[in-house]
């Protein structure tokens, strides 16, 4: 028998899983897809019992590829869902999801809070976090919400099922916008100011501690012994930072997948009382990091690729000048985050005259992505520092990762690690039973720096800006 680390990365489609060995080598890694379900304008929910079918599935096929003892189990998750359950932990009603803009009128709440308590949240108001969600549900449902005993962000409801435990950890509790994060608690002046409940609030627990150990029940249901000790675990992205290593406040990631994420580590939360990017808690013991969260990447690129008829190749090969003949892509097809920050946001071919051809276009969608990430970048707090490192699948096109590189201007890094979220939490379970935390398999390839063409994006980049203030009505 060979001794691993179980990762459980619980995602918003899907869940990963991996097997990592004590010496830090992948020994199994597998997935489970399931349903986002939308039963109403703007709802995003899922069941959480389908979460616990696909990761027993999941697991079961990755103990099953081997000879394997788990001998700690970490989570991580997808941000700021609310699993709303009774006292035994069983769900009230489904999970409500990041992507759910239903509890827009809520945010109102959140709005007119004082200065003061606005800054201690240190982050931008969306109504698919946490907080406004709960509030949605004691207007709208309030039987269910009478029902509930406490709230939970989805992997901490996985870790229930794990362990019969309540709790979360502060990377999870920061995305609320319930949470103190200067002060590392929850912000209790907030919890009382917009009405809820604050006996629905799990206790905290750093992500490396030991939350519990796996259950009889869920000895069974995973093919785990009962015992194992499981970490309380953390976010995602998170997760994904503590795999990756990325801890020096002068260090850059950009991430591209569906969305796209600009991360870098803090010494201390930004104070600002109305903030544009995102100040989350790591998972470590100690700091932080600011994000610049891009919506709309991957998943605008996919989708004008499929209205013009044309494959990923040849999307990221159309042939023209840097900025596209005159035309301009706005990516926002599902709202946007950073830094416009406006749910109702949508995206525009702008500039097309009778030469503009399908090729034009196509140039304008990848230009398009590139600019938005730019734009994020531009309002993240600090400088740019000359080199970044480059994650996520959305980036690995050498095409893009050339454009990438010439639009921002500064030299990007690929670095890659296999499930590097599921990844992050096998190391937090390491730590949470006592375990010599292994290296991750990091794989790092060759900078790639800017050319002599990114000056010519420049001029293209100005017209990105002034058009989406045109289309937003200005950009706060």
């Amino acid at each position: 028998m060979t001794d691993v680390l179980l990762g459980v990365d619980l995602g918003t489609s899907g869940v990963k899983v991996v097997l990592l060995g004590l010496d830090g080598g992948i020994r199994a890694e597998t997935s489970r897809e399931y349903q986002v379900e939308a039963t109403g304008a703007g709802w995003a929910e899922t069941p959480p019992e389908r979460w616990w079918d696909a990761t027993a599935s999941a697991v079961g096929e990755a103990l099953g590829s081997g000879s394997f003892d788990v001998v700690a189990v970490g989570v991580d998750g997808q941000m700021h869902g609310l699993v709303l359950a009774d006292a035994a932990g069983v769900p009230v009603r489904p999970a409500a999801l990041w992507p759910d803009t239903r509890a827009r009128a809520e945010v109102a709440a959140w709005e007119a809070l004082p200065d003061p308590m606005r800054r201690r949240l240190a982050n931008p108001l969306a109504p698919g976090m946490t907080g406004p969600m709960l509030l949605w549900v004691r207007r709208n449902e309030p039987a269910a919400y009478e029902r509930s005993r406490i709230a939970l962000l989805p992997k901490d409801w996985l870790r229930h099922r794990l362990t019969g435990v309540f709790a979360t950890d502060p990377s999870d509790a920061s995305a609320t916008l319930l949470w103190d994060v200067p002060g590392d608690c929850w912000a209790r002046a907030v919890v009382d100011a917009v009405g809820l409940d604050p006996a629905l609030l799990p206790p905290v627990r750093a992500s490396a501690d030991a939350a519990g150990t796996v259950t009889p029940a869920a000895a069974r249901a995973l093919r785990l012994d009962a015992g194992v000790p499981v970490a309380t675990g953390a976010a995602a992205t998170a997760a994904t930072l503590h795999a990756t290593g990325l801890t020096d406040t002068g260090d850059l990631q950009v991430s591209v997948g569906s969305g796209a994420q600009v991360v870098r580590p803090l010494s201390r939360p930004a104070d600002a009382p109305r903030p544009r990017t995102h100040t989350y808690r790591a998972a470590a013991s100690s700091g932080w990091y600011a994000m610049a969260a891009v919506q709309n990447a991957g998943v605008a690129l996919d989708w004008a690729g499929r209205v013009l008829g044309l494959t990923w190749d040849e999307l990221y090969a159309a042939s023209g000048a840097p900025g596209a003949d005159g035309v301009t892509f706005v990516p926002y097809l599902t709202g946007e985050r950073t830094p416009v920050l406006d749910p109702d946001a949508r995206a525009a071919w702008v500039g097309m005259g009778l030469a503009a051809d399908r090729s034009a276009l196509a140039r304008a969608a990848v230009e398009g992505v590139a600019f938005a990430v730019r734009h994020a970048l531009e309002a993240l707090p600090g400088t740019a520092p000359d080199e970044a490192r480059l994650a996520g699948g959305g980036a690995a096109p050498p095409a893009f990762r050339r454009l990438l590189t010439d639009v921002l201007g500064i030299a990007l890094r690929p670095v890659a690690l296999r499930s590097a979220s599921a990844v992050g939490a096998a190391l937090l379970a390491a730590a949470a039973a006592g375990l010599p935390v292994p290296p991750a398999p990091l794989t790092w390839g060759d900078p790639m720096t800017p050319s002599p063409a990114a000056a010519a994006y420049q001029p293209a980049y100005r017209r990105y800006l002034d058009t989406v203030a045109t289309l937003l009505g200005g950009v706060p």
